[in-house]
C-alpha cells in the first residue's frame, strides 16, 4: 500500500468528523427540576426521553438538588418526557421540541409495593464518568476482575495487561478511589476477584490533583474499582502437573477499607506464566525513564500469543504494597518486589535483509537461557485536596541478568554470554500550592543509574576487523554506563474568568559517563584493541528553559496552548580522541491540544506539535560497539538534531443507552534528521552500522478504529479494532542511498456471549499483515492470523467445562497452520466458592510458533518451540 492511500483515509476521517459536528446543530436540550406536590426537590429520580415505540432516546437521573439535563436529536413536533422514582407515580410529560428549562411534579405513590426488583443498566453516563455494572458483564467462569474488564465495551486489554479506554491508555486506576499501586495495576487486575467488585469507573479527560482541575487540561482517562463492601479478600491457589513436573502456587491476600489498603502476593510457577508482568509500570510515570541495556543476545521474536503457551520458565515473586490515609488527608504509600526468574528459549530465526542489490538471507537455529534476579520498591507520602498538592516519591531498582544463548548457522556453533547488573535511584519532588490569588508549582526529579555490561562471543566474530580476516577464539565487549539526570521546574498559574495562565521556568541537567573497551583472544594472547574499538565519553545537557502556558475551559471547549523556549547545552568530552565538542542549539517547541464535546455523547478532539530531540549519549560515541554477535555500530561522534512535526485528530463516541463505543483517530509525524543511517551488510548478514552528516527525512501516518457494542438482552459484547501504519525513510545501504517504505495493517474482532446459563462462547479474529520496500526491491507480503473460540459448558450447577481451541495461520517464507487445544474442568463447592479444577493443555501437542517482525529492511521470522502437552490440577481458595 502506497502512502497516498493514508491520505486518502486521513481526508476521510476529516470527512467523518465535520458530519458529527453538522449533525450537532439540530440537538435540544431539556432541563429543569423533579419536584413533588410541595416543591420539594426529588434527587436519583429517572428522568427519560421516550420514542413513540416506547423506546428511550436519551435518559439521566436528577442531581441531589433534583437538577436534570437531557439532550436528543428526535425529529418530531413534541417530546415526551417520562419521571419515575421509587414512591411516586410515574409522571408523563409533553414538551414542543425546543431547548427550555421546566419543571417536572411527581405524586407520590398511594400504593402498597409487595416486591419490587430494581435492576440498573448495564452503563450510565454521569457528566465525565461511565459506570460499568460489573453483574451486568460478569460470567459464571470469570474469576479475576482482568476476566470481566475485558468485555465491557470501549476498553481494551492489552497483552501486557496494560488497559485503553478508547483506545489510548489509562493514566490512573484506583481501588476505592486511592492509587495503591502506582501504575503497576497487573498485580491487582489479575488477582483481584470479580465478585469482590460492585462497579468499574471510567473518568474521562480526569485530572487526578485536585488543585488543578479546570486549569490544566488532561486528556487521559483513569479507572476506579468500586468494591461491593469495605473488606478482606482475594485468595490462594495451588497446583501440580506432569510432563515435566509442574506446579503452580499463588498467594495473594487483600485488605481494603476507607483509609487502609494492602495487596501482598507470594507466586512460584513454571506453567509458563509471565510474573514479571506483576511488577511493570503501565501508566505515565512521573520517574525518569531510564535507556534499556545496549547489548544484547540473539534472541527469538516473541510470540503474540498468551505466554502458557510458549514460555518456558521457573518464576518466583515476592510483592507488597500497602497505602494508608490520614485524617488530614495524607496518603503513605510503600511497595516493594523480589522477583527470581529464569526463562528459556528455543527455535529458529530466518531473517530476510531486504537491500538495493537483493535479498540477504540468514537462518539460524537458537536456544537461549536468562536468569533474573530484580529487587524494587518505592516509597511515596502524598496529599492532594482543593488547596496543597504534595508528593515525593523515592524508588530504587537494583538487579542482575545473566543470559546464555547457543546458536548454530551453517553449521557453525556460537556460544554467548552477556551479564548486566543493575542500579537505579530515584526521587521526584512535587509541591503546588495557593501563593495568593495563583497557583504556585514546585517539580523535582532525580536519577541515578549505574549499568555495567558484558558480552562474551565464542568464537570470535568479524574477523576482517579485528584479525586481519582470520579466525580466533573469542571477542569481549566490556561496556559501563553511569548516569545522573536531574529535571527541575517552578511555575505559577493564574485564573482570569475561564482561562488560567500558566509561566514557568526551570533547569535540566544530565551527566552521562560511558565507557566500554573489545578485549579478543587468538591463541594464548589476550589483545585489547587500540582506540578505535574503544570509548571514554563524558557528556553533558544543560537545557534551562521558560514556558508560558494557557488553559481555556467551557462547557464545550477544553483548549490547552503551551509555548516553552528552550536552551540545549552541549558538552562532549571524548578522552580517547582527546577532543571536546560543544553545542548550542535554540529550540522552541510550541504544542497546542483541544477537545470540543459536539454531543453528551461525541467529543473531538486535536492536536499538534513542533518538538526537537538530540537522541541521547548512546549515539554520539566514536568507537565500535559491538551490540550483537552480528552487529556492530560506529556513531558518527556528532550530536544528532531531529525535528519533529507532529499533528493528530480523533472523534469519540460514547452512548450509554445503545451501549455503543466508537473511536476514529488519524495522526501524522514529520522528523528531519542532520544524521543519516549508513548500513553496509556482508553476503553473511552481518551489519556494520555508521552515520555520515546528511539531511533526510522520515515520514509516519497512523489510523486507529475502535468499535465496542454490547447486547444487554443476550449479555453479548462485540469489538473491533483495527490499525494501520506507514513509514518512509530514507538510508544509505550497501553504499547506495534509498527510500525505504514499510506498511502494517493489523484488523481484530472478538466477541463474547452468554447464550443462556448453561452456554458461554467467546471468538476472537485477529490478522496482522506487513509489506516493506528498498529501492526497487518488494518484498513478499507476510502477515499472520489468529482464531480463537472459547466455549464454557455448565451441565450442572457446581461443574463448569471450557474448551479454548486456538488456529495460527503463518503467511512468510512458508505457509503454516497450527492449531492448539486446552481443555478445563472446574467444580465449586462450599461457602467460600472453592474451585477444584483439572486442565489439559496444548492437547494436539502442537510444535512450534512462527512469528514475525518488520522493521525497516528486515523481515524476521521465528519459530518458537511451543511447550508440550501438559496436565494440570489445582486448587483455588477465595478469601
Amino acid at each position: 500500500m502506497k502512502i497516498g492511500i493514508a491520505n486518502q483515509i486521513i481526508a476521510a476521517l476529516f470527512f467523518f468528523i465535520q458530519i458529527g459536528c453538522c449533525r450537532s446543530f439540530a440537538q435540544t436540550t431539556i432541563s429543569g427540576k423533579v419536584v413533588d406536590e410541595r416543591g420539594t426537590v426529588i434527587p436519583n429520580a429517572n428522568v427519560a426521553i421516550i420514542n413513540k415505540n416506547n423506546t428511550i432516546s436519551a435518559f439521566t437521573f436528577s442531581a441531589n438538588d433534583g437538577s436534570f439535563t437531557l439532550k436528543t436529536a428526535l425529529a418530531v413536533d413534541t417530546l415526551t418526557i417520562k419521571a419515575t422514582r421509587l414512591g411516586f407515580e410515574p409522571g408523563l410529560f409533553l414538551l414542543p421540541n425546543k431547548s427550555q428549562a421546566t419543571q417536572l411534579v411527581l405524586k407520590e405513590s398511594a400504593l402498597k409495593l409487595q416486591e419490587l426488583t430494581v435492576k440498573a443498566p448495564p452503563v450510565i453516563l454521569r457528566k465525565d464518568t461511565i459506570d460499568y455494572q460489573v453483574s451486568a458483564f460478569k460470567a459464571e467462569g470469570d474469576r479475576t476482575i482482568a476476566d470481566v474488564i475485558k468485555r465491557m465495551p470501549g476498553i481494551e486489554i492489552k497483552d501486557n495487561g496494560q488497559i485503553l479506554y478508547q483506545g489510548n491508555p489509562i493514566g490512573k486506576y484506583y481501588i476505592n478511589g486511592l492509587d495503591l499501586l502506582e501504575g503497576r495495576y497487573n498485580l491487582a487486575n489479575e488477582n483481584l476477584p470479580a465478585d469482590a467488585v460492585r462497579k468499574v469507573q471510567v473518568m474521562e479527560n480526569d485530572q487526578p490533583i485536585k488543585i488543578l482541575k479546570s486549569k490544566v487540561f488532561s486528556e487521559s482517562a483513569s479507572l476506579n474499582i468500586q468494591l461491593k463492601k469495605v473488606t478482606t479478600t482475594g485468595s490462594a491457589k495451588a497446583g501440580i502437573g506432569l510432563s515435566p513436573a509442574l506446579w503452580d502456587a499463588n498467594l495473594t491476600p487483600m485488605l481494603f477499607n476507607r483509609s487502609f489498603q494492602a495487596i501482598t502476593s507470594l507466586q512460584s510457577n513454571n506453567v509458563g506464566t509471565d510474573l514479571s508482568r506483576q511488577l511493570d509500570v503501565l501508566t505515565q510515570s512521573s520517574q525518569t525513564r531510564i535507556p534499556g541495556p545496549v547489548l544484547s543476545i540473539q534472541s527469538l521474536n516473541t510470540p503474540n500469543t498468551s505466554p502458557d503457551r510458549w514460555l518456558d520458565n521457573r518464576s518466583h515473586l515476592a510483592s507488597f504494597n500497602l497505602i494508608k490515609k490520614t485524617k488530614n488527608q495524607t496518603e503513605l504509600k510503600l511497595g516493594l518486589g523480589v522477583r527470581d526468574e529464569m526463562q528459556q528459549q528455543a527455535g529458529r530465526n530466518y531473517t530476510r535483509l531486504l537491500t538495493p542489490g537483493g535479498v540477504v538471507e540468514i537462518d539460524e537455529r537458537i536456544a537461549n537461557r536468562s536468569d533474573a534476579k530484580v529487587l524494587n520498591g518505592n516509597l511515596v507520602v502524598e496529599k492532594n485536596t482543593e488547596r496543597l498538592f504534595l508528593k515525593n516519591n523515592a524508588s530504587g531498582q537494583f538487579g542482575q541478568i545473566d543470559g546464555t544463548g547457543g546458536l548454530s548457522r551453517n553449521l557453525l556453533q556460537t556460544n554467548q554470554d552477556l551479564t548486566t547488573k543493575q542500579t537505579q535511584l530515584q526521587n521526584s519532588l512535587a509541591i503546588i500550592t495557593h501563593a495568593g490569588k495563583q497557583l504556585l508549582n514546585i517539580h523535582s526529579q532525580t536519577a541515578f543509574n549505574r549499568r555495567p555490561e558484558t558480552l562474551t562471543i565464542q568464537p570470535g566474530v568479524f574477523p576482517s576487523l579485528f584479525n586481519a580476516g582470520k579466525d580466533f577464539q573469542s571477542i569481549s565487549q566490556n561496556i559501563r554506563t553511569t548516569e545522573l539526570d536531574t529535571r527541575n521546574t517552578i511555575s505559577i498559574t493564574r485564573q482570569f474568568s475561564r482561562i488560567a495562565f500558566t509561566p514557568s521556568a526551570g533547569l535540566n541537567f544530565r551527566n552521562h559517563q560511558f565507557e566500554s573497551a573489545i578485549h579478543t583472544s587468538a591463541g594464548d594472547s589476550i589483545r585489547m584493541h587500540d582506540n578505535a574499538f574503544r570509548n571514554d565519553l563524558k557528556y553533558t545537557h544543560l537545557a534551562p528553559f521558560a514556558q508560558i502556558g494557557s488553559y481555556y475551559e467551557s462547557s464545550k471547549w477544553q483548549i490547552e496552548l503551551s509555548l516553552p523556549l528552550r536552551m540545549h547545552a552541549f558538552s562532549i568530552s571524548d578522552f580517547i580522541k582527546d577532543s571536546l565538542q560543544k553545542r548550542t542549539q535554540l529550540a522552541f517547541e510550541p504544542s497546542l491540544t483541544a477537545r470540543y464535546r459536539i454531543t453528551e455523547y461525541t467529543d473531538f478532539t486535536s492536536g499538534a506539535s513542533y518538538s526537537y530531540d538530540f537522541g541521547n549519549p548512546s549515539q554520539v560515541y566514536s568507537g565500535f560497539i559491538l551490540r550483537s554477535y552480528r552487529n556492530i555500530q560506529k556513531m558518527y561522534g556528532a550530536i544528532p538534531v531531529n525535528r519533529i512535526l507532529t499533528g493528530r485528530i480523533g472523534i469519540n463516541y460514547k452512548n450509554p443507552l445503545s451501549l455503543i463505543f466508537l473511536n476514529l483517530a488519524g495522526s501524522l509525524m514529520r522528523i528531519n534528521h542532520n544524521l543519516q543511517y549508513r548500513t553496509g551488510i556482508d553476503s553473511t548478514g552481518a551489519a556494520e552500522l555508521t552515520f555520515i552528516r546528511n539531511n533526510n527525512i522520515q515520514l509516519s501516518k497512523n489510523i486507529h478504529l475502535g468499535i465496542g457494542k454490547y447486547f444487554g438482552g443476550i449479555k453479548t459484547s462485540i469489538k473491533l479494532n483495527s490499525d494501520a501504519g506507514f513509514t518512509r525513510s530514507e538510508q544509505i545501504l550497501t553504499d547506495r542511498r534509498v527510500t525505504i517504505r514499510n506498511g502494517n495493517y493489523r484488523v481484530g474482532l472478538s466477541a463474547s456471549t452468554l447464550f443462556t446459563s448453561y452456554l458461554g462462547i467467546e471468538l476472537s479474529a485477529i490478522s496482522h499483515f506487513l509489506q516493506s520496500r528498498v529501492a526497487n526491491q518488494r518484498s513478499k507480503t507476510s502477515g499472520i492470523s489468529q482464531l480463537q473460540l472459547g466455549v464454557d459448558v455448565y451441565p450442572a450447577n457446581a461443574h463448569a467445562l471450557r474448551l479454548d481451541a486456538e488456529h495460527y495461520a503463518t503467511r512468510g517464507s512458508a505457509n503454516q497452520n497450527q492449531f492448539y487445544l486446552n481443555l478445563r474442568y472446574r467444580y465449586t463447592f462450599g461457602k467460600r466458592k472453592i474451585d477444584l479444577e483439572i486442565r489439559g493443555m496444548n492437547l494436539t501437542n502442537a510444535q512450534n510458533y512462527v512469528s514475525i517482525i518488520n522493521s525497516t529492511f528486515t523481515t524476521a521470522e521465528s519459530g518458537f518451540q511451543l511447550r508440550p502437552r501438559q496436565v494440570m490440577m489445582s486448587v483455588r481458595i477465595p478469601f
